[in-house]
């Protein structure tokens, strides 16, 4: 089935569909040719690994803040197999950290063109030695170094590193392809889609209704309906709905002899011949990477952790994988019944199609839609009055500072047995596009928002409660994602000025779970960066990390280290102010959340028959556990 050259079968794939489904195509296919035309016959990429040709993942699949921008390679939950370069090329960046890529190394090519390679176990032993005598300097594990150019020059198949798990677990190599400008490319627009095995057609689950009020079609509800069919050919029976609606369906592709599922290539939605949606992802900018929280279904996310993808588009959505858009997806038509086929397609042609029957009673024809609101509009159940700030002056940080009092408990006051409550509250509009505030009327509290923060115009509310031990800042509507970082403002009340282990935690409101997020708690202020508008928890964590007994082993590499295990449930382990020694001798920290150890590493470290190992472990507050320990080695 497959051509020596993927990049150009692909176009040919589409037109050995079915003729029962042909209608179903656009009339052109866009595929942003300009971006990708390095993808020719002339370039070649080797399969990067030894460990095998099956994926875990594809590209564009949902990820906890971002779309996976690349391809996962299966290595049967083993770490070591050899990564090698693609193409020719020379080093241009090397990263070390416990989170995100992990080790990573990425490759720059005489087009100008790159490709990546993740979440290894270390690299190969002159670029190791390189990274390792950096590190050194001054003993820190994390490193992001751009080597001078051409310092380290690899041919295609050499060795460049050993796939791993560091930055996210489990072991698996995490390859990707990137354009002149460092976007991510699809890799399998290229002639590495010869090496995969599918034949099989993608899987319809679950069908999203997202109903959406008739004023600016933002989101109120929605529903869930479960799919029926195999073998390419899906049912969802009739639906019947008042008003406006957007679709979303949980969708994922198959391989041949592999257990994972996989992104779709490509989504449609058609009714009576008419293309009402068609995304395709084969690209998109990092700058927009965010832009997965509109792409996907965020409410349904939020509520199910379940990646719906929607079949319209909000406003504020900028990917660029959009190939066609009637009224922005959205089907706010007059009543009747209307038959619906939503089609999925991976990238080897492989096809499904859903149908479902959508009966709307009591609506008018929306006519031409050009605007779908982003957020929805807050809740009108929360127990408490707002403040109202309908003005959208900009207040400097200093005088906010300065006009607060010295204490917050203005609200409502209550003193039984040492317990008691404030609550204060506020509500305002947030305009994108501007610097804004979002502010308690004592202003004690302040969020900035700056100018691309916000994908679309917010209405939000805000609910600060505070008891004894314990302060819940509450917004409405909640879970919502921003474009670019928030920053959080508070000025303690006195009675949390001098708690000296206080963290600031992200609350799910739907499992009320909480995550740590760091945060710089001084001189009675609390700063820190929001990635979303999430509820807020401020309270004591007195508890110092479980330290477990060292040991000493070898790395994969062949060199020794120490490794510890450390846990800490509430703050995590701050491996930065983390310290070991052994023999005496300070050596880099390194540390692996997935297996929860902290590593002592250097590379001329060698073990006596007899081993003081000093450690002192800090978790995210500052609680510290301290010991010394004599470790024998054999």
């Amino acid at each position: 089935m497959k051509d020596s050259h993927h990049y150009k079968s692909m176009f040919h794939r589409f037109f050995i569909i079915p003729l029962s489904v042909i209608f179903l195509l656009p009339s052109s296919l866009v595929y942003g040719q300009d971006s990708i035309e390095f993808l020719n016959d002339s370039t070649e990429y080797l399969w990067p690994t030894d460990a095998t040709k099956y994926l875990s993942s594809t590209f564009g699949e949902t990820r906890s803040a971002h779309l996976h921008s690349g391809i996962d390679i299966r290595t049967w939950g083993q770490e070591g197999y050899k990564v090698y370069a693609s193409r020719n090329g020379t080093v241009h960046r090397i990263g070390i950290g416990p989170h995100g890529y992990g080790n990573v190394i990425y490759l720059r090519h005489d087009d100008d063109t790159y490709t990546v390679y993740a979440h290894l176990n270390r690299f190969e032993t002159d670029l190791q030695a390189y990274a390792d005598s950096i590190r050194l300097q001054d003993y820190r594990f994390e490193l992001d170094h751009f080597p001078n150019d051409d310092r380290f020059v690899f041919q295609q198949g050499d060795v460049i590193g050993y796939t791993g798990s560091t930055g996210v677990g489990p072991p698996h190599l995490h390859f990707e392809i990137r354009d002149s400008n460092f976007n991510p490319i699809n890799p399998l627009l290229s002639n590495l889609a010869d090496d995969v095995d599918d034949s099989l057609p993608p899987v319809f689950t679950q069908l999203g209704i997202e109903f959406l009020s008739e004023q600016n079609y933002s989101f109120t509800g929605y529903e869930i309906f479960p799919a029926r069919g195999s073998n390419g050919h899906y049912d969802f029976g009739k639906i019947t709905v008042n008003g406006p609606v957007g679709l979303s369906v949980n969708v994922h592709d198959k391989a041949n002899r592999a257990p994972n599922s996989y992104a779709v290539h490509s989504l449609m939605m058609v009714q009576d011949g008419d293309t009402l949606f068609h995304s395709v992802k084969d690209q998109f900018s990092f700058y927009h990477s965010n832009d997965m929280f509109l792409d996907r279904s965020y409410p349904i996310l939020a509520r199910t952790r379940q990646g719906f993808q929607r079949l319209f588009r909000v406003s504020g959505n900028r990917l660029p994988i959009y190939q066609s858009l009637k009224n922005e997806g959205v089907i706010h038509w007059k009543q009747g019944e209307y038959t619906i086929q939503i089609v999925a397609e991976d990238i080897y042609g492989n096809q499904s199609v859903a149908s479902l029957t959508l009966n709307i009673e009591n609506s008018d024809d929306g006519g031409d839609i050009q605007y779908v609101a982003t957020y929805p509009l807050p809740s009108q159940d929360l127990n408490f009055e707002p403040h109202n700030w309908v003005s959208s002056q900009i207040v400097a940080e200093e005088s906010l500072i300065a006009s607060a009092g010295p204490d917050i408990s203005t609200s409502i006051f209550r003193e039984k047995q040492f317990l008691y409550t404030t609550h204060t509250s506020s509500e305002k509009q947030l305009i994108p596009g501007e610097v804004d505030l979002l502010h308690t009327a004592d202003q004690k509290l302040w969020i900035q928002f700056p100018s691309e923060a916000l994908y679309d115009s917010l209405t939000v509310r805000m609910n600060v409660q505070q008891t004894s031990n314990q302060i819940d800042i509450e917004f409405s509507p909640v879970k919502l994602p921003i474009n670019r970082s928030a920053r959080f403002n508070y000025i303690l009340p006195e009675n949390f000025r001098h708690k000296e282990t206080l963290g600031l935690y992200s609350v799910d409101p739907y499992r009320n779970r909480e995550r740590f997020i760091r945060a710089d708690i001084s001189n009675g202020m609390v700063r820190a960066s929001l990635n979303e508008i999430t509820n807020l928890r401020l309270k004591e964590d007195s508890i110092a990390p479980w330290v477990g007994r060292p040991a000493i082993t070898q790395n994969l590499g062949g060199m020794h280290i120490v490794r510890i295990p450390v846990k800490d449930e509430d703050s995590g382990i701050d491996f930065r102010k983390s310290k070991i020694t052994v023999n005496g001798e300070k050596g880099i920290v390194e540390y692996d959340p997935e297996k929860n150890f902290l590593i002592f590493y250097h590379p001329r470290f060698l073990p006596l028959p007899a081993n003081t190992v000093a450690y002192e472990v800090f978790d995210g507050v500052g609680n510290r556990r301290a010991g010394e320990v004599t470790v024998p080695y054999n």
